[in-house]
């Protein structure tokens, strides 16, 4: 239960950060934060490629984060309502397998033609 709380804290946190931010406003706002993350970020990635020997790869521009967010969301949308269309689908089937499993639980058993000493 301790870890469950930890997450949520951590989730919490992430969400409130983001939101204070402005992550979730419109475009340009965002857009501000991702600069301003970039400007904050760029001495500590030059520390970090003096100490590591390959060159590490340079942080996305703009509009390919744009093109990714919106591809992503799009993909989201699309499994979400492909999801809601087969529904009515997955529904029938668990209850039908719900239904054909309570059924043989509950079945009577037939008793055993033979006593217990094993006699008939």
């Amino acid at each position: 239960m301790l870890k469950f709380g930890v997450k949520s804290a951590i989730l919490g946190t992430a969400v409130y950060y983001t939101v204070e931010k402005g992550v979730w406003k419109d475009s340009s706002t965002s857009s501000e934060l991702y600069n301003e993350l970039e400007k904050g970020v760029s001495p500590y990635v030059g520390e970090l490629k003096k100490q590591v020997p390959y060159e590490l790869p340079p942080l996305p521009s703009n509009d390919k984060v744009s093109y990714l967010c919106k591809h992503y969301w799009n993909t989201g949308v699309k499994a979400t309502f492909r999801f809601l269309i087969n529904l009515p689908d997955h529904a029938t089937n668990a209850v039908t397998k719900t239904y054909n499993s309570l059924s043989a639980a509950l079945e009577p058993v037939e008793p055993s033609s033979k006593s217990s000493d094993g006699k008939k």
